[in-house]
């Protein structure tokens, strides 16, 4: 009796077919791996504290100085500082803001778990008498506190050209 089966081409071998089912697992499979890999050797920028104003951000101790900045007309000029300053902290903390290489301004009382906004528009200001870099450069100042010691940093200088500054800027 003649079979009533035809032959099986290469196409059709039961065995090759899960090889060629399992070949675009592999591959996806192979692409996960690679992709979780790039987060684990790649910093999540996104974790990270930047500074996301015109001004500089600085820790120092329990305290984190945000936006800090300089505001004047011209070199030579009266300015003001422009910061917040938080109290991570336990315990209240006493900030001095002041240029580089003169004594401290003004003391800011910063409870522990608060922050305060140094600002002409606030309860807590910083008049300099005079300003040494022209708006566009950077002024150095040096900020102190009680709990975490001194830090001298540089911040930009800005005059009142952004709206958000116009009336901010002491007049000279």
């Amino acid at each position: 009796m003649a079979s009533l089966s035809r032959p099986v081409s290469h196409h059709e071998n039961p065995r090759r077919l899960p090889a060629r089912r399992s070949a675009p697992l592999a591959v996806a499979a192979l692409l996960v791996a690679t992709l979780a890999g790039c987060s684990a050797t790649n910093e999540i920028t996104t974790e990270k504290a930047y500074a996301a104003s015109d001004g500089i951000r600085t820790e120092l101790g329990s305290l984190t100085f945000s936006n800090v900045l300089v505001l004047t007309t011209e070199k030579g000029a009266p300015g003001t500082v422009l910061a917040a300053v938080s109290n991570e902290g336990t315990q209240d903390s006493h900030v001095t803001i002041g240029q580089t290489g003169t004594s401290g301004l003004r003391s800011i009382t910063v409870k522990a778990g608060q922050t305060v906004i140094v600002s002409p528009k606030a309860d807590a200001t910083v008049d300099l008498p005079s300003v040494e870099a022209a708006p566009g450069g950077l002024e150095g100042l040096t900020l102190t506190s009680d709990v975490g010691g001194s830090k001298d940093v540089q911040v930009p200088v800005l005059d009142g050209t952004l709206a958000e500054y116009a009336t901010l800027v002491p007049s000279p």
